[in-house]
């Protein structure tokens, strides 16, 4: 197969016509995302097929009038159709899943709707999956679906959208697919185009805003305006909602969880759309239903798209720059007879508004994430390095503030060691639960002798208002800042110690600590800041000494910037830093 630049003179299809409504069988419908929004757009869904019971219900109490079949692999449609729907499995293509590619057991299923459509030649064919499909495996997904369809006699046309553009508060990327015998399917899919683009945060101000509170070592997935994509958990009933952040709600608040029928509609259905799939009140499956489904909005624009073709030629729509195939497959792209034609319609075919990310979260539903999940977020946002907007990195401080105060916990100084994980004993457990984040011994034998000495200080500020980290003790006026630290945690030169149990993920821990403390150190010499480390095997009283020798010259006079280690013998290493 090879990627051609496209000459305006040519035209893959030349056929005319006008499309009505179309009969629908679904594939893999899930909860009928599909089809609840092709019947908005007038088709009518005929038949369905799907296998797993959560979902079944749900389409037996939506569309009661509708046969469901249970199992793809082992089903043939009984009635005249023309348009082929499937939303099929994402789990060996996404990348939270096992990434096994389109070959995968799941994944793979897709090759009975090309068995299907053998059978029996609909003039449509509509698939949807992950934007992964075109990256993984040097896009192994997508040539394959391309190459299967071509090998039945049909054209075809892919386009990545983006949810936001249905009316729905939700950032979904999702590839489409759609192929036709004797139609267009590049006039249906890419000539309609915004060229609307993602603001950076920056630039943007809005009363509501989501993130994915489990993440935070490469990226929050942080969406102004908008929740990121909504996910499926897992079939033992776990939700995997993303949180969302209020910044003009009351602190307490502001960094909130949304509820089940928010997500609902932030997928286009009506909120109790999924209530059916629940039995059992011990677990829950509607979180992944809803994250698995198609956006209702989506396919309702797909829908009028089928219902009023516009046979004209795509505007501003061809690259005229050869996509190489080795490279990854583009957003945008059409072709037939083992020619591809790159197109560079935007992930934005048109901009519905819809309701606002705000107005859709019921605050009586709502439920604030935990003060566990909010510290260990923060964490791993301090740990990677990762910049996010001061304002939100304010509230989520004061949100775990808040939250501790109020439940009065007493946190382990890993958040990311809460009972029963890391921990390789009762008694490793204790020890791990016994450290504090701060106000430890170490710091309250230090305080008190510097107290004894009359000096005054900052407790856990910032040293300065935009800086990301909080020092133990801070002397503003001098610039000089003391970090109290533990051997264990972070990598004391004398007594550091490696455990035993789980080494290779103790090692990576400390070194990242290590590494923080450095990334500190380094932003704080560089704005004329004096950096103190005291250890908490150093003496307190020789330690009080020296720091306010050095507060009370850097008050007298300007001196280079130095930093301070206490040596085993707890008096102070001076080292000029520039």
């Amino acid at each position: 197969m090879t990627m051609v630049e496209l000459d305006p003179s040519q035209r893959p299809h030349e056929a005319v016509e006008s499309l009505q409504a179309l009969r629908v069988v679904s594939l893999f419908s899930g909860i009928g995302g599909f089809d609840l929004g092709l019947q908005r757009a007038g088709h009518e869904v005929v038949e369905m097929c799907e296998s797993w019971e959560p979902a079944r219900r749900v389409l037996a109490a939506q569309f009661p009038d509708i046969h469901v079949d249970e199992d793809v692999q082992f089903y043939s449609p009984t009635v005249e159709f023309d348009l082929l729907t499937a939303g099929f499995p994402c789990v060996d293509l996404s990348h939270a899943g096992s990434q096994r590619g389109i070959f995968g057991a799941q994944s793979g299923l897709v090759e009975h709707v090309f068995r299907i459509a053998a059978q029996s030649r609909p003039n449509w064919i509509l698939l949807e999956n992950v934007p992964n499909l075109l990256k993984l495996q040097k896009g192994a997904g997508i040539r394959y679906i391309i190459e299967s369809l071509e090998r039945l006699g049909y054209s075809w046309a892919y386009r990545v959208l983006d949810s936001r553009a249905f009316g729905v508060a939700q950032r979904r990327n999702r590839v489409i697919v759609l192929a036709s015998l004797t139609g267009n399917p590049r006039d249906v899919l890419l000539n309609q185009d915004t060229s609307k683009q993602d603001q950076p945060p920056e630039h943007v101000d809005a009363d509501a805003s989501g993130f994915y509170w489990t993440e935070g070592r490469r990226g929050v997935g942080l969406v102004i305006g908008a929740v990121p994509t909504l996910k499926g958990g897992s079939t033992l009933g776990l939700p995997s909602a993303p949180a969302i952040w209020l910044p003009k709600a009351p602190q307490g608040q502001r960094i909130v969880l949304p509820s089940i029928e928010d997500a609902e509609e932030l997928q286009g259905f009506d909120r109790g759309w999924t209530k059916e799939a629940d039995t059992d009140q011990k677990r829950s499956y509607r979180w992944k239903v809803v994250g698995n489904a198609v956006t209702v909005g989506l396919a309702e624009w797909l829908g009028a798209r089928l219902s009023s073709a516009s046979i004209g030629e795509p505007n501003e729509l061809r690259s005229r720059v050869p996509h190489n195939l080795v490279k990854p497959w583009p957003d945008a792209a059409f072709g037939a007879n083992g020619e591809v034609w790159r197109s560079t319609a935007s992930r934005m075919p048109i901009v519905d508004a819809g309701r606002a990310l705000v107005d859709v979260v019921d605050p009586t539903k709502t439920t604030p994430l935990s003060f566990r999940a909010t510290k260990g977020f923060l964490s791993r946002i301090e740990e990677s390095g990762i910049v996010i907007p001061d304002r939100f990195m304010k509230d989520l401080e004061s949100h775990m503030a808040r939250l501790r105060e109020s439940v009065n916990v007493r946190t382990p100084q890993d958040p990311e060691l809460p009972d029963g994980s890391g921990a390789t004993s009762a008694s490793v457990r204790k020890r791990m639960q016994a450290n504090r984040p701060k106000n430890t011994t170490p710091e309250r034998k230090l305080r008190r002798a510097l107290a004894d000495r009359g000096m005054r200080y900052r407790l856990q500020a910032r040293p300065e208002q935009d800086m990301r980290w909080r020092s133990d003790i801070i002397f503003r006026g001098a610039k000089v800042v003391v970090d109290v630290r533990g051997c264990f945690w972070h990598v004391c030169p004398i007594h550091q110690t490696r455990p035993k149990a789980n080494a290779e993920r103790w090692a990576e821990k400390l070194e990242r600590n290590r590494l923080r403390d450095l990334r500190m150190e380094s932003e704080l010499m560089a704005r004329g800041w004096m950096v103190i480390t005291v250890w908490e095997h150093d003496d307190a009283v020789v330690a009080a000494v020296e720091i306010e020798t050095a507060v009370r010259a850097r008050r007298t006079t300007k001196r280079p910037t130095v930093k301070v280690d206490a040596n085993r013998d707890g008096e102070e290493q001076f080292v000029r830093a520039g």
